[in-house]
C-alpha cells in the first residue's frame, strides 16, 4: 500500500514534468544539434549518457531503455526509431509522443545522437513480402499465428497498421480485436507458399486485453420482428487513410436472413496524454430500420468507477501496473451514436489520477 501511494504520489508531482517533456519551451538560444536537442528533451528519463537512468525515470521507480544494450523493443532503424519518438509507446512506458513538439529535422537530429550510444549496425532492406506503412495505413488479411502462449491461430484474420507503428490486430470471423502490437508491420511470407503459411505481424504485443465491446439491439416501439438469440457480426468494409483507419461492420440476425440490426464503424489510433501514449478506438453505432442499439463495455477482473463524463475500468496486472480504460460517450452525429475508448498502462491508479486524466480526454 504504501508503494502504491508512493508511486501514485511520484506520477502526479511528474505530470507537468511529463507535459513540459511533451511541449516545446520558448528559448532565446536555438537548437544547435542533435546532442542538445537529447539533453533537454530525452535525458531527463534516458539519461545523459543512454543508459536509461535519468532522473524523471528514477522518481518513478522505473527504467528506461538502455540505448547502449540495442536490442529496442520496437526496432532501432532511423525509421523506426522516428515513430517511436512520434508516436511514444502506448501500453507500455510514461514515454509521450512527440508530435508536434520535434520538427521532422529535429527528429533526425534526435536519432542521429542516439544512435551515437548504441552499438553499431549496418542497416537492413525489408523483405520483398514484407509490408511497410508508411505516411497511409495499410491493411492485409490472411492466416494468422497465435497472439500469445496458449493462444490458438485466426483462420481469418485482419491487420490494421497505422503510420504511428501501431498494428491492430482482429479475428474476422467474430469482427473481435485480439489486440494491439507495435514496430514494424508484417511479412507476406504466405504469398510463396500454398500450403497455408501464416500473414506474419512483425511487432511485438503490447496490449492484449480481451475487446470488451458488446452491442445490444431490440426492436423499436413500433415495430413487430423480435429477433432471437444473440446477433452476428458481419465485416462490411475497412478504410485506410493518412488520417484515419478501421473496420465497418454490420450486427444481423442469428437467423441469416441479412437484416441488418445495426451497423459499427470502428476507427484506431494513439492518443497523447501527460500520463504517456494511449490507444484509443472511436465507435459510431448506427441503428438498423427496425431496431434500437445500446452499446456495453466491461474489462473482465476490472474494478469500474465513473467520472462526471468518463467511466473507468483499472485491471491491476500480475506484476507491477494498472491497464486503465476510459469509456467516454460524445455527442450524438448525423451516423448515429458516437463513443471513444482509450486504454493506457500505468505504474498505478487513484482518484486524482482519474481526475487528471478526464480533464485530458474531454479537451
Amino acid at each position: 500500500m504504501l508503494r502504491t501511494k508512493l508511486t501514485v504520489g511520484l506520477l502526479l508531482a511528474l505530470v507537468p514534468t511529463l507535459a513540459l517533456s511533451a511541449a516545446r519551451e520558448e528559448d532565446d538560444e536555438p537548437p544547435k544539434d542533435g546532442k542538445w536537442l537529447y539533453s533537454r528533451h530525452c535525458a531527463g528519463c534516458h539519461n545523459e549518457n543512454g543508459d536509461g537512468k535519468g532522473p524523471t525515470i528514477t522518481q518513478m521507480g522505473l527504467v528506461a531503455r538502455d540505448f547502449a544494450q540495442g536490442g529496442f523493443a520496437f526496432g532501432d532503424s532511423a525509421e523506426q526509431l522516428k515513430r517511436t519518438i512520434t508516436s511514444g509507446i502506448p501500453g507500455r512506458s510514461p514515454m509521450p509522443s512527440f508530435k508536434g513538439v520535434l520538427s521532422d529535422e529535429e527528429m533526425s537530429l534526435v536519432i542521429g545522437h542516439v544512435r551515437t550510444l548504441m552499438p553499431k549496425r549496418d542497416e537492413t532492406k525489408p523483405s520483398n513480402t514484407e509490408l511497410v506503412v508508411k505516411d497511409r495505413a495499410v491493411i492485409a488479411r490472411g492466416k494468422l499465428p497465435p497472439i500469445s502462449e496458449g493462444a490458438v491461430e485466426t483462420p481469418r484474420g485482419l491487420l490494421v497498421g497505422t503510420p504511428e507503428g501501431l498494428t491492430f490486430e482482429y479475428d474476422v470471423s467474430a469482427v473481435r480485436l485480439l489486440g494491439v502490437r507495435m514496430g514494424r508491420f508484417a511479412d507476406r511470407e504466405d504469398w510463396g507458399d500454398r500450403g497455408g503459411a501464416y500473414l506474419k505481424p512483425l511487432g511485438r504485443v503490447i496490449w492484449d486485453v480481451a475487446d470488451g465491446l458488446d452491442v445490444r439491439v431490440k426492436p423499436k416501439p413500433e415495430s413487430s420482428y423480435a429477433p432471437m438469440g444473440a446477433n452476428h457480426r458481419v465485416l462490411k468494409s475497412t478504410f485506410a487513410t493518412a488520417n484515419a483507419a478501421g473496420l465497418e461492420y454490420e450486427l444481423r440476425d442469428h437467423e441469416g436472413q441479412g437484416r441488418v440490426l445495426a451497423t459499427v464503424r470502428e476507427e484506431v489510433r494513439s492518443l497523447t496524454t501527460s500520463f504517456g501514449a494511449a490507444l484509443q478506438r472511436s465507435w459510431t453505432l448506427k441503428p438498423g430500420t427496425l431496431m434500437d442499439a445500446s452499446l456495453a463495455y466491461s474489462v473482465a477482473g476490472a474494478e469500474e468507477s465513473s467520472g462526471e463524463t468518463v467511466r473507468w475500468f483499472a485491471r491491476r496486472r500480475n506484476g507491477d501496473g494498472v491497464d486503465v480504460t476510459a469509456l467516454r460517450r460524445l455527442d450524438a452525429g448525423p451516423d448515429g451514436e458516437r463513443w471513444n475508448v482509450t486504454s493506457i498502462r500505468l505504474p498505478a491508479w487513484a482518484p486524482k489520477l482519474a481526475e487528471v486524466l478526464e480533464q485530458e480526454l474531454v479537451r
